[in-house]
């Protein structure tokens, strides 16, 4: 009895100083439970996503293919900004929102990529072009 009581107290010692080591270190390992993001991680995994499917859009000669990767786009790169709202995303979503043909969108993301970075010429362009787009829409009415 008294072996196992030890056992048990050793046992109980090595992963109650386990636990106080990752605690120290910051890593919480969930073994098979998935794993923490914090908002910027997760903000920058929707943004890998929506700049590949972006690229690949870009690419693709087949306009349903291409209207539907600029949808996948939007909808990672609208995350990674939920989530984080810095500049490449948002003058991504801003491009993407070009390409899709939603001018308004488009002008209020470039807006703010604009507005994080005044004097970037990417950023520029964009508010550019979806001015220009939303004058000749007006025009057309």
């Amino acid at each position: 009895m008294k072996k196992l009581l030890l056992g048990v107290f050793w046992l109980a010692l090595a992963l109650g100083g386990a636990a106080i080591g990752q605690a120290q270190t910051g890593v919480l390992s969930t073994d098979g439970m998935g794993s923490y993001k914090d908002p910027v991680q997760r903000a920058a995994d929707h943004y890998n996503r929506g700049v590949r499917a972006k690229r690949k859009a870009e690419n693709e000669t087949d306009a349903a293919k291409r209207a539907k990767l600029y949808e996948k786009a939007k909808e990672e790169l609208s995350k990674a900004v939920g989530y984080d709202s810095n500049f490449d995303a948002t003058l991504a979503l801003g491009q993407v929102y070009l390409a899709l043909g939603r001018k308004l969108e488009a002008e209020s993301a470039c807006s703010r990529a604009l507005a994080l970075k005044p004097n970037n010429e990417s950023a520029k362009v964009c508010m550019n072009e979806a001015q220009i787009r939303e004058q000749v829409a007006g025009s057309d009415s």
